[in-house]
């Protein structure tokens, strides 16, 4: 699947977002464009006033329509606020904004809400880097700092089922470590190897290998030069790294350095939620909304 493909899919969705502490500039540069893009509408929860800065971006009245602005007594009432608009069907996702990850997802996971399910929370991205000839999702960079094996099991389990939301009825996965044997002095390839032994068994629609290195992964020529024998070597979907920190570095030196561009969204919960940051582009913010749209 090509990340375009996503983007336009999520442009054609009907929903409506709960934007958790929004009054920032940067967000409300994002949810401008997916206004202006998009089908999408609205929900601006904040203890701030955001109207002026809103209408400093001249919409038309029929783009303002789209906007439903709600002032909140506190940052406490904001996240609660937001959370609760969706748990009674009033928005259908939630976006983050100037609010800590884990203090919104702590209220979305709250007993009082029926937003939890069984699943993992987990974080998931999706990638269109220049360089490689279609979508690549990796998972997970941000969420779970030092997950053990059957904490991966989820995760990828996770990767499964966002992959064939997106109509990717048999998704290529790689399992990542350094080496593509199992050696035992590397955890991260004792763990791939269980992994993939253990979605194998439960997933007859799945090619998932491990463990890989990274260039055996994306590159087939790499894989040939090795000598291993590998059905998605140069054509995954998706890669699962280790933990947090290899995670987080292959994430930043694909956007930094090689030009990708990304949407980030949380799953696990019974509705995606769009993860952003400030120092996201306005595009990226953008691609992560449209990203979440197609999950609903």
């Amino acid at each position: 699947m090509q990340f375009n493909e996503m983007i336009n899919k999520g442009q054609n969705i009907d929903a409506t977002i709960a934007v958790c502490k929004s009054n920032d500039e940067g967000i409300i540069k994002a949810i401008i464009k997916c206004i202006k893009q998009t089908r999408a509408k609205f929900i601006l929860f904040d203890e701030e006033p955001q109207d002026e800065l809103i209408r400093s971006f001249n919409l038309s009245h029929e783009e303002f329509e789209k906007i439903k602005i709600v002032q909140t007594r506190d940052y406490e009432h904001t996240i609660s606020e937001c959370v609760r608009a969706v748990n009674e069907g009033t928005a259908n996702l939630i976006m983050k904004g100037l609010v800590s990850s884990s203090e919104i997802l702590k209220e979305i996971l709250k007993d009082k809400y029926s937003l939890k399910t069984t699943q993992r929370i987990s974080h998931l991205s999706f990638f269109k880097i220049p360089t490689y000839h279609k979508m690549l999702a990796i998972s997970d960079v941000a969420m779970n700092i030092a997950p053990d094996v059957n904490q991966k099991i989820e995760i990828t389990e996770n990767v499964i089922s966002n992959l064939k939301k997106l109509g990717i009825d048999t998704p290529k996965i790689a399992v990542l470590s350094a080496i593509e044997t199992v050696n035992p002095k590397m955890q991260s390839s004792v763990d791939a190897k269980e992994i993939v032994d253990y979605i194998k068994k439960e997933n007859t629609d799945v090619e998932i290998e491990g463990p890989l290195a990274f260039d055996a992964a994306i590159n087939k020529r790499a894989s040939i030069i090795k000598k291993i024998s590998s059905n998605v070597s140069g054509n995954i979907d998706a890669a699962i790294v280790p933990q947090i920190e290899s995670g987080n570095i292959l994430y930043k030196s694909l956007v930094y350095l090689a030009n990708a561009d990304v949407a980030s969204v949380i799953v696990g919960a019974k509705v995606p939620v769009i993860l952003t940051s400030r120092s996201d582009s306005s595009k990226d913010k953008f691609h992560s909304i449209c990203c979440a749209l197609t999950l609903v």
